[in-house]
């Protein structure tokens, strides 16, 4: 999948700004260790503005359009209505949080397995160790879904930037020494 190109000319560049994303992520995700419940109610926040935004787009092209589609008519409603719930109840907010969490990191196991297959240098195993450390993330929300746990949802995501980060960070050292 990624090869060093022949001309690395461009290679230190990304390589610097791989190393400076890389210790960002690392930032993030030891605040989000050290304050977990911030991050978490930050995340829900986020996360309820995302929905908000998505049923108010939905709404005014549904209204633009003059579509008199009722499905997509109480989905927006529907949208609207879970941001304002994620904000007024925690219970709602976590529980959503928690699936949409779950889900994500099974998607990065994904990624990160395919990227360290693809890697053909030291850092894949980094790769495979955030692979491993998202996929184990991931099962524990969706089997054991922390509901009024939202410091652990707070933490996972911490746990999971970091991994992450140390993974780029390795491969910006390995892209580097090819310079």
């Amino acid at each position: 999948m990624w090869k060093i190109p022949e001309d690395k000319s461009r290679l230190g560049m990304y390589a610097k700004n791989a190393q400076k994303a890389a210790m960002l992520q690392i930032f993030i995700g030891l605040i989000a260790i050290v304050y977990p419940l911030i991050t978490g109610k930050l995340t829900i926040v986020f996360l309820s503005l995302l929905f908000l935004t998505s049923g108010l787009v939905l709404g005014y092209f549904t209204y633009i359009t003059k579509s008199n589609d009722t499905k997509v008519i109480r989905k927006s409603i529907l949208l609207i209505l879970l941001a304002f719930l994620m904000n007024m109840s925690s219970f709602i907010g976590v529980l959503s949080l928690g699936v949409l969490l779950g889900l994500y990191f099974f998607g990065d196991t994904i990624i990160n397995t395919q990227l360290s297959k693809h890697i053909k240098h030291a850092a894949a195993k980094y790769w495979l160790l955030a692979a491993i450390v998202a996929l184990a993330l991931g099962i524990f929300i969706l089997l054991f879904l922390p509901h009024n746990m939202i410091h652990l949802l707070g933490a996972f995501i911490g746990i999971t930037y970091l991994f992450n980060a140390l993974a780029l960070y390795k491969t910006s050292k390995v892209l580097y020494s090819n310079l």
